[in-house]
């Protein structure tokens, strides 16, 4: 099932969608595969920096692991509940936890990406940065498709501006929580 889902996923993302939407897991369930998620994405992370020092800017570098899990669990989390609360005046259908296991679920899609990053990074450098720049511009489409399944929409347009709304939401809650953890914006 999951093979399947994967490459529903790159294939056909809005009958990917559906099938995670069908799975209906129980709410600790969403939280436990995210947390999960973040830890994998993390480890890579970590690792890849390790590899490739300029793989990321200096200030991420010096971040404590666990402070960097805990930035990127709190960021799938807001951005969960800006997508779910941005599609509200769009007339979204979507429950947060809807929303929620959509995001999860992409977090492992990433988790894969980083991973096939990492080993061209060794291989071919060059052929890495294009490879995850092209997979970041096609997890837009993916999440677009996402979002238009689970809120029910008509239309990408719908789709594209539920985005609008949940970045814009997305950055005015780090640009107050993010001085927290010592950092600037």
């Amino acid at each position: 099932m999951w093979t399947q889902l994967l490459k529903d996923t790159i294939n056909a993302p809005a009958t990917a969608a559906k099938t995670l939407l069908a799975l209906k897991p129980q709410n600790n369930e969403v939280w436990l595969a995210l947390v999960l998620a973040i830890v994998l994405n993390t480890i890579v992370f970590v690792v890849t920096i390790m590899v490739s020092p300029n793989a990321a800017p200096e200030v991420v570098q010096l971040i404590n692991p666990f402070i960097l899990a805990i930035l990127f669990f709190a960021s799938m989390a807001v951005g969960a509940l800006t997508l779910y609360v941005g599609g509200k005046p769009l007339s979204g259908a979507a429950s947060f936890y809807e929303i929620l296991t959509l995001v999860t679920w992409l977090q492992y899609m990433r988790f894969a990406v980083q991973l096939v990053g990492l080993v061209l990074m060794v291989i071919l450098p060059a052929l890495s940065t294009i490879v995850t720049f092209l997979a970041m511009l096609y997890g837009i489409w993916i999440l677009m498709n996402f979002v238009n399944e689970a809120q029910g929409y008509d239309s990408f347009g719908k789709s594209i501006a539920n985005l609008v709304l949940a970045f814009i939401g997305l950055t005015f809650v780090f640009s107050l929580f993010i001085p927290l953890f010592g950092l600037s914006v």
